[in-house]
């Protein structure tokens, strides 16, 4: 037996030779990838950066997920600001997956509140209960723009036994530094407000723009109006929306939501004086700039009917 195995080497020697190289390179191969995997992390840990050589956010989130390391719009990098900015996101969940409502609300910014939710049982009817409503949601974000989040909230399929994509709400949260150095969210979509106060008028009114509200999809002005002379005065007919718009640098146009709005809502009575917003089909751009509102068919009642004997104004942001 012996001898019959001796023979059986000898005779195979050179193809037993070679497989144990190619199993020592790959166990060599092997050893070297650990030790380079090691000492990689071993740097990022000691170091500034936040994130590993694959990509992989480290950082000590419970609740959410950031899905990249960078941002999706810009594709840069993000920065210890960024990925500490959806900390607050996060315990804005936790506050949520908790129930502790009030606690969640007093994380929302004072145009938040004032633009979309004035009250607690406001922000719990049209938003808690909408996203959360008593479930406990996972999260995952990704930075879209500077400090801007896409957030989706999914129910915990793992807990509930059921998963569907009906079930995966998705926002986006921007997450804006107070002038005391506090950190507040807009949530739904609600980016934020600039204050204006642009003040034009011609021989039928006076017109200050107050203030613009910025959503992901769409943005509203805020307007004073002020009705100069004793007639009714229309502001618009609502006929066509491309009479009352915002325009770019470029020049490109942005008209009004008109079939949003009634003809009492653009309707100042004589001497009268009162704010009226406008929504304009303007997406979120950080790159565009709005230089100007113009309003083409402002014009007393009786002229809307008989004669179209139209006013225009218009008013530079910039």
């Amino acid at each position: 037996m012996r001898k019959k195995i001796a023979e059986w080497y000898i005779r195979n020697k050179p193809k037993i030779l070679l497989i144990l190289f190619f199993a020592l390179v790959i166990v060599l191969i092997n050893i070297i990838l650990v030790y380079v995997m090691k000492h990689s992390n071993n740097d990022d840990e000691s170091g500034d950066r936040l994130f590993s050589v694959t990509g992989t956010i480290n950082n000590n989130f419970n609740t959410i997920t950031m899905e990249s390391a960078d941002s999706v719009i810009s594709g840069e990098e993000l920065t210890s600001k960024q990925v500490s900015m959806a900390g607050i996101i996060e315990q804005f969940t936790e506050y949520c997956n908790a129930k502790n409502i009030n606690e969640a609300y007093n994380m929302l910014s004072d145009e938040c509140k004032e633009e979309m939710y004035n009250t607690v049982e406001i922000f719990t009817t049209n938003y808690y209960d909408k996203v959360f409503n008593g479930n406990i949601r996972k999260v995952s974000v990704e930075n879209w723009l500077a400090n801007i989040y896409k957030v989706e909230f999914t129910e915990d399929f793992l807990a509930t036994g059921v998963y569907s994509e009906d079930n995966v709400i998705q926002d986006y949260i921007r997450v804006i530094e107070t002038d005391d150095g506090q950190y507040k969210l807009n949530i739904n979509s609600y980016l934020g407000r600039e204050e204006i106060n642009k003040t034009r008028e011609n021989d039928l009114i006076s017109m200050t723009v107050l203030r613009s509200d910025t959503y992901m999809d769409y943005q509203t002005y805020t307007f004073s109006v002020t009705n100069k002379t004793s007639d009714e005065i229309i502001i618009d007919d609502r006929e066509y929306t491309d009479s009352m718009y915002l325009e770019d640098e470029n020049g490109i146009q942005y008209g009004a939501y008109s079939q949003e709005l009634s003809e009492p809502e653009l309707t100042l009575s004589q001497n009268e004086t009162k704010e009226i917003t406008i929504k304009y089909y303007n997406k979120y751009s950080s790159e565009k700039v709005i230089n100007k509102i113009v309003f083409l068919k402002i014009a007393p009642n009786y002229d809307i009917l008989y004669n179209y004997n139209y006013e225009r104004l218009e008013i530079p942001l910039n």
